[in-house]
């Protein structure tokens, strides 16, 4: 049996039409490494699984109750046997063949680094959602304290980590925003996080009303478990603050570059549902206080 250097691992539910391409870049990777797929799926009624099977993938399920994103990633990081682990979400799209090795080659020139951060990108010509597209999706001011304090915001879309800093670092019960509580503790270590801009994935989403609202709402919880506060007065804060993109949601309905009820209210909506998430009760031995 072939010795394997890198896991690369993804969570999957209902992945849709455009996982396939993702599975084939990702196997059409340009490097002299060997490298295994892994997905944990948790429920797909679609093609997701029949697409996994296709590309011969190390595939386990679970309930999709027992869904939770830091047990899950810790599920399927346990699954691996490379020494570096790479996750990438199952609607993003690596670049080009080169997005594998530009992902992990910073871990073999600094020791010290223990996650690599990929860069994201908006497809072009994508149906993607008008405020991502324009890079306001995280105007509010939880987004810009973490990015001043942390100098990047970790996420699991497109990254890499050592699996023996994953292994002394395990994730316990998150809800959402895993990534973040994760940041937290390499800077708790004195660790460092690499931005390898040149490893890029294509990303963007569509939401529905119900699905913008459900996002939000979550990203706010999410932010409590990295020991974010953001209260009724950061909300009206951001609405203040933020006033001009309120004027321009008007603009861009005007100019046919919103088309949706949840583009044009996105501005006051994100500061007033991340409100609401981070007010949900959650453990306090799940907080993250470094």
């Amino acid at each position: 049996m072939r010795d394997i250097s890198i896991s690369i691992v993804i969570l999957t539910k209902n992945a849709g039409n455009t996982f396939e391409s993702t599975l084939k870049a990702i196997y059409c990777q340009d490097i002299d490494k060997t490298y295994e797929v892994i997905a944990v799926d948790s429920g797909s009624v679609d093609e997701t699984l029949k697409l996994l099977k296709k590309y011969n993938v190390k595939i386990s399920t679970i309930n999709p109750e027992d869904f939770n994103f830091g047990l899950t990633r810790n599920f399927g990081f346990s699954l691996s046997s490379g020494s570096i682990l790479v996750t990438i979400s199952q609607d993003a799209l690596p670049s080009d063949a080169k997005w594998l090795s530009n992902i992990i080659n910073p871990f073999f020139e600094d020791d010290n680094i223990v996650a690599v951060q990929g860069s994201t990108r908006i497809p072009e010509n994508s149906d993607a959602f008008y405020w991502e597209k324009i890079g306001y999706f995280y105007f509010t001011s939880e987004s810009y304290n973490w990015i001043n304090k942390y100098n990047l915001g970790l996420s699991f879309v497109n990254c890499a980590i050592r699996k023996e800093y994953w292994e002394n670092n395990q994730l316990g019960y998150v809800f959402h925003s895993e990534d973040k509580v994760f940041q937290k503790i390499i800077h708790g270590s004195r660790k460092k996080i690499y931005m390898a801009n040149n490893a890029a994935c294509y990303h963007g989403h569509q939401y529905s009303l119900i699905a913008l609202i459900r996002r939000l709402i979550n990203e706010g919880k999410g932010w409590k478990y990295a020991g974010v506060h953001y209260g009724f007065a950061d909300c009206i804060k951001d609405l203040f603050n933020n006033k001009c993109l309120i004027r321009k949601s008007v603009n861009a309905l005007m100019n046919g570059e919103i088309r949706s009820v949840q583009e044009f209210i996105f501005p006051i909506l994100r500061p007033f549902l991340i409100f609401l998430g981070n007010r949900k009760t959650i453990r306090k031995d799940m907080v993250l206080s470094i």
